[in-house]
C-alpha cells in the first residue's frame, strides 16, 4: 500500500490497517520490508505476536486513506491456468481440454495493482479481462501431493488477467505473447490466509465490466481445483515461496478504452482497474 508517498505492507486489523513498519519494533524477529519477504520468510506468526503487543489503536490507518499496489511486484513464478471452466472455453469457441487445463508462465513486468491502469496495446484489437482466484505459495516446494497442497499455501489473492484474445484466436501458440504485455496482470489488494477464507469450493469468482457481471462461478465448478494445480505445477519443478498460481476464470469480458473492470473473489477481495488505450 502507499501512504503519504511511501510504500508499506498493510495488515488488516479490526476496522483499519496497521502498517508493517509500525509492527517491526514489536516483533520477536525482524520483519521484511515487502509482502514477498513476509511470505518467503514465514513471518506470519511474528506478525500475529506483534499485533498482540499493539497497545493502542492510534496506529490504525483507515482503508479509505490508502492507495493499494500489487501484493508484490516480482513473483518468483506467475503461473496462469486456461480453460479451467467450461464457460471460458465457450468464450473462445474451443473445446475444453480433456484431463487438465492449459497453462502458461508470464513475466513480472506485466504486474500491476488495484487502481492502476490497464493499457491496451496497439498490437491488439480485442483484449479481454478475466477474474481469477490466485493461490500464493508459502514455502518453497516440489512434488507436492494434492492432499498435501494445503500445507504449502500461504493464502489467496485476487487476480485480474488480461489477454490479447485476437492473437490466440489466430494461433493458440501465441498465448505466452498474448498474456505478456505490460499491465496485463493485476494482483491484490489483499492476501487472505486459508483460515479466513474457509471452505474453498464455495468461493465465488466474478468478472465485472462497467458494473455489469460478465461471468460468475464457484471454485467447485473448476475442472481442476486449486490444490490439484499446486501438485501439478510442483511436479518435477520447484515452486518458490511467493509464487502465484492464477487458477482460471469463469469467463472473460472484452475491455475498451474508458472501461472500468473488476475481479471479485468472495472472502478474498475486489480488484478494480481502469482501462486506457495506448497511443501510437
Amino acid at each position: 500500500m502507499n501512504i503519504d508517498g511511501r510504500e508499506d505492507v498493510g495488515i488488516a486489523h479490526g476496522d483499519g490497517i496497521v502498517p508493517l513498519s509500525t509492527l517491526t519494533p514489536l516483533s520477536p524477529k525482524p520483519l521484511g520490508a515487502t509482502l514477498l519477504d513476509v511470505v518467503a520468510g514465514a513471518q506470519l506468526d511474528a506478525i500475529k505476536e506483534a499485533l498482540d503487543r499493539l497497545e493502542t489503536r492510534t496506529d490504525l490507518v483507515r482503508t479509505a486513506d490508502v492507495d493499494f499496489g500489487p501484493v508484490y511486484r516480482n513473483p518468483p513464478k506467475l503461473w496462469g491456468v486456461g480453460l479451467n471452466y467450461r464457460a471460458h472455453a465457450d468464450d473462445l469457441q474451443v473445446e475444453q481440454p480433456a484431463g487438465s487445463p492449459g497453462s502458461y508462465l508470464r513475466p513480472a513486468s506485466c504486474v500491476i495493482g488495484d487502481g492502476d491502469e490497464i493499457v491496451l496495446p496497439t498490437q491488439s484489437e480485442r483484449v479481454t479481462a478475466e477474474a481469477e482466484l490466485g493461490v500464493v505459495i508459502g514455502r518453497t516446494c516440489r512434488d507436492v501431493r494434492p492432499e498435501d497442497a494445503h500445507t504449502v499455501v500461504f493464502g489467496y489473492t485476487t487476480v485480474l488477467d488480461m489477454t490479447a484474445e485476437d492473437a490466440i484466436r489466430l494461433n493458440p501458440r501465441f498465448i505466452p505473447w498474448a498474456k505478456a504485455f505490460d499491465t496485463f496482470c493485476s494482483l491484490g489488494p489483499w492476501i487472505v490466509t486459508p483460515d479466513e477464507v474457509g471452505e474453498l469450493s464455495s468461493v465465488r469468482i466474478s468478472t465485472v465490466v462497467n458494473g455489469r457481471t460478465i461471468a460468475t462461478n464457484q471454485v467447485s465448478a473448476m475442472m481442476r481445483d486449486p490444490h490439484w494445480q499446486v501438485a501439478h505445477f510442483s511436479g518435477g519443478m520447484t515452486l518458490e515461496a511467493g509464487s502465484i498460481i492464477a487458477t482460471g476464470t469463469p469467463g472473460a469480458g472484452v475491455i475498451r478504452d474508458g472501461d472500468v473492470v473488476e475481479a471479485v473473489v468472495e472472502r478474498v477481495g475486489t480488484l478494480r482497474n481502469a482501462v486506457r488505450q495506448a497511443r501510437v
